[in-house]
């Protein structure tokens, strides 16, 4: 009997002390997708625009690269191509006579779909061009680390150009557009995704299930991904049509608190939103926020980013610095946690979990 009681107190501990998704922080990529720019890309904007030029000339390595890295949360931008050829022959690299796409990657972007790329026809290098591709990538290393803590993937959905840029804007997402999005996320990550319906489960509303429940355990979520859109307001209001609790969705949503959809937010300042990242978190939802923004920011700037997004208890703390990234290697200044970690306990869900005992 003295055994058998033992093994129950084990088996509650166990339980107890099985750490869910929003108790963790993890140190994510921004724009994980990208490459370096073109030679000629980066003499055109030095005379056309050069305040861009400064914005965008970073990199990153490959996804895969990332991840082994201990890289959790990762951002891919889609441009919307439903016939193809918008993307396949950049305007620089039309103007300036350059190659930058071999044979076939030309002839993947000249195909309809959704397309990966930073700024159309400027910024477009990128270590997969179409979300087929990133997906694939993402789900070769899964199937190699079938153990591995849960992915995040934050996506945007580009509608926009530079006004130099003379070829045709990029094609806005319609409702429809955004169902082929969700079917296609759907289609490619199958039982890997975590989708709202499983989170809300039985309630009525995502808000209730976080209230209520909380977020399901990392062991539960191993091997898994998680997609966030970082949408603008007209964009939610469209990706929100026929479904104000995400039902049937694929990604989450950043809306009011307030909302039957409350799960995930974005909060991209540390600085400015730090008491209202706190609290959030410590209500239970997520948050991501940004460790920098700034590429030519002074490191004291940088530092105190970092050490705001760090102090908000936000999970997901997205940086194009984090250890070992070719910013961190040319600056000598990284976003890393205690002994250069990705990832780490949570302080603020955890004193908020000691407070409430």
């Amino acid at each position: 009997m003295r055994y058998f009681l033992l093994s129950l107190t084990l088996v509650f501990s166990a339980i107890s002390c099985a750490k869910s998704l929003n108790q963790y922080q993890i140190i994510g990529s921004h724009n994980s997708y990208k490459k370096a720019l073109p030679p000629e890309a980066e003499q055109f904007l030095a005379g056309t625009s050069p305040e861009l030029l400064k914005k965008i000339s970073y990199s990153h390595p490959s996804l895969q690269e990332q991840l082994n890295l201990g890289i959790r949360q990762i951002e891919i931008d889609v441009v919307n191509d439903p016939n193809g050829h918008q993307y396949d022959t950049p305007e620089i690299e039309t103007l300036s006579n350059s190659n930058w796409f071999t044979k076939s990657e030309r002839q993947v972007l000249a195909e309809p779909g959704f397309k990966v790329l930073h700024i159309p026809h400027v910024d477009v290098m990128t270590h997969c061009s179409t979300l087929q591709l990133c997906a694939r990538q993402l789900l070769e290393w899964s199937e190699a680390n079938p153990n591995h803590f849960p992915i995040t993937v934050l996506l945007n959905a580009k509608e926009s150009q530079p006004t130099f840029v003379n070829k045709a804007a990029p094609v806005a997402f319609s409702f429809s557009d955004y169902k082929r999005l969700d079917n296609e996320i759907a289609r490619l990550f199958g039982s890997k995704l975590i989708t709202p319906d499983r989170v809300r489960g039985s309630y009525h509303t995502l808000r209730a299930a976080i209230a209520e429940t909380g977020w399901p355990s990392v062991e539960a979520l191993r091997g898994k991904f998680l997609f966030l859109f970082d949408a603008n307001e007209e964009q939610k209001q469209i990706y929100l049509q026929q479904g104000s609790t995400l039902q049937k969705k694929s990604m989450f949503l950043s809306v009011p608190r307030n909302s039957d959809a409350a799960a995930i937010f974005i909060r991209n300042d540390p600085v400015k939103n730090q008491q209202e990242i706190q609290a959030l978190v410590k209500d239970g939802f997520l948050v991501r926020t940004r460790a920098d923004a700034d590429l030519s920011a002074t490191t004291e700037s940088l530092r105190e980013q970092k050490d705001a997004a760090f102090a908000s208890g936000a999970q997901f703390i997205s940086s194009d610095f984090y250890n070992q990234s070719p910013q961190s290697t040319n600056r000598s200044y990284s976003v890393s946690f205690e002994n250069d970690c990705l990832k780490r306990f949570n302080a603020v869900t955890h004193q908020n979990l000691i407070n409430k005992r």
